[in-house]
């Protein structure tokens, strides 16, 4: 139990984790990063990755890179709360390229 103990996993930030999934100790899950349900991930899950099944096998990315570059660079997950509450409208409604546009400082 020690040896499993020592092995954290690591999630980042924006993460979906599907009802079921098993993450593995030791694996970490990238930021906007969505893990299907019921899935078993054994192995690291890049930025903005859609993994799914058994054992977890990448299904596409979310975003293309420029998106998920900008995305990472406006670290959106720590903006104020003042700032969250003004633009979660935005994030709801918004296209992610319009969003980014208008968000990104």
């Amino acid at each position: 139990r020690e040896r499993r103990r020592a092995k954290h996993v690591t999630i980042g930030h924006d993460v979906w984790i599907g009802h079921g999934a098993v993450i593995m100790p030791g694996v970490s899950i990238g930021n906007g990063a969505v893990i299907g349900a019921n899935a078993v991930v054994t192995s690291p899950v890049a930025d903005y990755e859609i993994v799914a099944g058994v054992p977890a096998r990448p299904i596409r990315m979310r975003f293309d890179p420029n998106t998920v570059a900008a995305l990472k660079g406006m670290r959106w997950w720590d903006w104020s709360d003042e700032v969250l509450s003004e633009a979660i409208p935005d994030m709801q409604a918004m296209d992610i390229d319009e969003f980014i546009k208008r968000w990104d400082q």
